[in-house]
């Protein structure tokens, strides 16, 4: 056998290798995405020679690895052993919320900003937009943090990831102190189409009103929360810090002829929940109301639970109401 045809024979077979090799990657990435994981093992265990261990294979490997540092180990092979281009954007993906997960704060912005330069129009600029904003602020390079985080927003104006950009903006801004710009975003926040973005601006609203002593505000958003997510992150939180609260405006309010005080249960920007909870709050044996009350425009319904003539009565109310209810609520001066 000739030179020549030897040189042909082991072209031929090493392409037959790495075709098996990207075969089995193909059948095992879907055996993954529809949760056939031990035949997915399986199927990649089989390629076991360092000539089939191609790029694609190592990814498949990350995907099933339980270990995450082991999974980033085996994304990191795989890239530089080269992969099949529609597995590449999604290895450098999970890299970079491998960073985020391990708040490597320097390997995600390095990689968020390679993505973005390798994939100028990628299916997940959005993401690495936002990620690399994040990395940048934390790495002490604001002007670069804010120059990503504004192109986001303007990218994706009157979409789910603008709305997201915004939140982050807001969220910055509050860290500095810088209130009133904060309020002003997480406000209109509250109107956007968009949940994912919706909940965590009124989270904001009312642990940085609480942050601030503005009780009232800090109440207010912490029931329309409640009432629109009642599953949503943080709320507990809320509580916890709710526990200790004063009397909003008892101090004055006990110098006027005529004050009382109720126990504010609720805040609702729909008036048959506010009536549920009218209805719950009446076996307590107390007078319950429902007040309309407009705030920025919209209405709300506001429910008391009794007419205390003293602070004091309504403060011991209030305790028995919230061991009942398992909730933080506010004396009110009315």
């Amino acid at each position: 056998m000739n030179g020549s045809i030897m040189q042909n024979l082991i072209f031929f077979m090493t392409a037959l290798l790495l075709y098996s090799g990207a075969a089995a990657s193909e059948k095992a990435l879907k055996m993954i995405e529809t949760g056939d994981l031990e035949q997915a093992r399986r199927e990649v265990g089989q390629l076991a020679t360092a000539a089939t261990r191609d790029g694609s294979v190592l990814y498949c490997q990350a995907l099933l690895e339980s270990d995450g540092y082991a999974s980033a180990k085996f994304l990191d092979a795989a890239f530089k052993a080269g992969m099949a281009p529609q597995w590449l954007e999604d290895n450098v993906r999970r890299k970079v919320l491998y960073y985020l997960a391990d708040k490597d704060y320097t390997n995600l912005a390095s990689s968020a900003l390679g993505y973005l330069q390798h994939w100028e129009n990628g299916q997940y600029r959005p993401m690495m937009l936002r990620l690399y904003a994040l990395a940048a602020d934390k790495i002490g390079q604001k002007a670069a943090a804010d120059r990503h985080l504004e192109l986001l927003i303007r990218e994706n104006e009157n979409r789910a990831w603008g709305d997201i950009g915004r939140l982050d903006k807001a969220r910055r801004q509050y860290e500095a102190k810088e209130y009133s710009g904060a309020q002003n975003i997480c406000r209109s926040l509250t109107k956007s189409k968009h949940d994912v973005a919706v909940a965590p601006a009124m989270y904001l609203l009312s642990y940085y009103s609480f942050r601030q002593k503005r009780i009232d505000d800090a109440i207010l958003y912490y029931n329309l929360l409640k009432e629109s997510y009642p599953d949503a992150v943080g709320l507990d939180d809320l509580v916890s810090g709710f526990s200790d609260l004063k009397v909003s405006g008892g101090s004055d309010a006990e110098k006027i002829t005529g004050t009382f005080y109720s126990i504010q249960v609720g805040v609702y920007s729909i008036r048959d929940n506010a009536r549920d909870t009218k209805k719950r709050m009446e076996k307590y044996g107390q007078a319950v109301d429902i007040l309309e009350k407009t705030i920025s425009g919209k209405k709300y319904y506001v429910v008391y639970v009794g007419k205390f003539g003293s602070s004091d009565e309504a403060i011991a109310f209030r305790a028995r109401l919230e061991t009942q209810e398992n909730e933080a609520f506010q004396v009110i001066a009315r």
